[in-house]
């Protein structure tokens, strides 16, 4: 009895052996295959420099661009998803250089979509063994006139799978903004419009009449200190336009903001406008000298106005 009951034991055991092993070779092929499934994207550009070149009187500034070239070496699509955060590792939704308001959105016809729920954050599909280039504008959301000079913010481009793991080293990109040095003028009440190139406005007096007056105003905006010019082709006085031997001519004063013009030679003066698209308005008044014994008949002078940046 007791060497009948022994013997069915190796038997046992030998099945419980080779259920074993085929369970220990069941999970060696299907980790294989999930391996073999798996999405591996690599960078194949270094960090990035972003630059938007801004003129703050211009309509529709132009972006800055960011085109991050991707590959994917794996076997499966990566679904990606791409977010910024600054050097303490906040989230860079909003960006502010200068007063000047931006934020990243994709460019057209990119391939790359900002995300439905997440603001800030970017998806771009790579399919298996392609590469690609995910592709960003920096763009002017909240315009500002931004003191000449050059701003910057050191950001970190994260590249994430859907679960949200890092599948790529944080990127390190430079955002940078250059406020180029900017003035313009305009005569109050004239048809043309801050930049809208050079013009002559007419100060017409109509008869004569010493101590006559005429005011106008010289508006002026720039994102730095800058310098006003003004030159009179006849150094102050108006000559009588129909040419004549022994003509005379009728002399004029100018002031500007208060203050006496010598038009005798170029004049000039510094300006340091507020920093808004307003910029200032400098009262300029013209007051005929003594009319006594000229010539009948029309006169002028040409007087040239000229702004620009130290």
């Amino acid at each position: 009895m007791s060497a009948r009951s022994r013997r069915p034991r190796p038997s046992l055991e030998r099945r419980g052996t080779g259920i074993g092993a085929g369970l220990g070779l069941a999970l060696a092929l299907l980790a294989s295959a999930t391996a073999a499934q798996t999405c591996d994207p690599v960078l194949t550009e270094g960090s990035q420099v972003v630059r938007i070149i801004y003129n703050p009187f211009a309509v529709g500034p132009s972006p800055g661009a960011l085109d991050l070239g991707l590959e994917n070496r794996g076997e499966a699509p990566c679904d990606l998803r791409l977010s910024f955060t600054d050097a303490a590792d906040v989230e860079a939704t909003d960006i502010t250089l200068g007063g000047v308001g931006i934020r990243f959105r994709p460019r057209e016809s990119s391939g790359v979509q900002a995300a439905d729920v997440q603001k800030g954050v970017f998806q771009y599909l790579l399919a298996p063994g392609v590469r690609g280039v995910a592709q960003l504008d920096a763009v002017v959301v909240h315009e500002a006139v931004a003191d000449a000079g050059e701003y910057g913010v050191d950001l970190r481009l994260l590249v994430k799978d859907v679960d949200g793991r890092i599948l790529i080293a944080p990127i390190p990109v430079r955002l940078t903004l250059q406020s180029t040095p900017r003035a313009q003028l305009n005569l109050a009440g004239a048809a043309g419009a801050f930049g809208a190139g050079s013009s002559v406005e007419v100060i017409d007096f109509g008869e004569a009449a010493t101590g006559a007056t005429r005011r106008i105003y010289v508006q002026v905006r720039a994102n730095a200190l800058s310098t006003l010019s003004i030159k009179s082709e006849h150094g102050g006085v108006m000559h009588r336009v129909e040419q004549v031997e022994n003509a005379t001519v009728v002399p004029y004063g100018l002031e500007l903001d208060g203050q006496s013009v010598d038009l005798s030679a170029p004049w000039e003066r510094e300006v340091d406008p507020p920093r808004t698209l307003a910029g200032v308005s400098l009262p300029m008044i013209f007051t005929l000298g003594e009319i006594k014994g000229q010539m009948g008949g029309r006169y002028e002078d040409v007087i040239t106005l000229d702004v620009y940046p130290k």
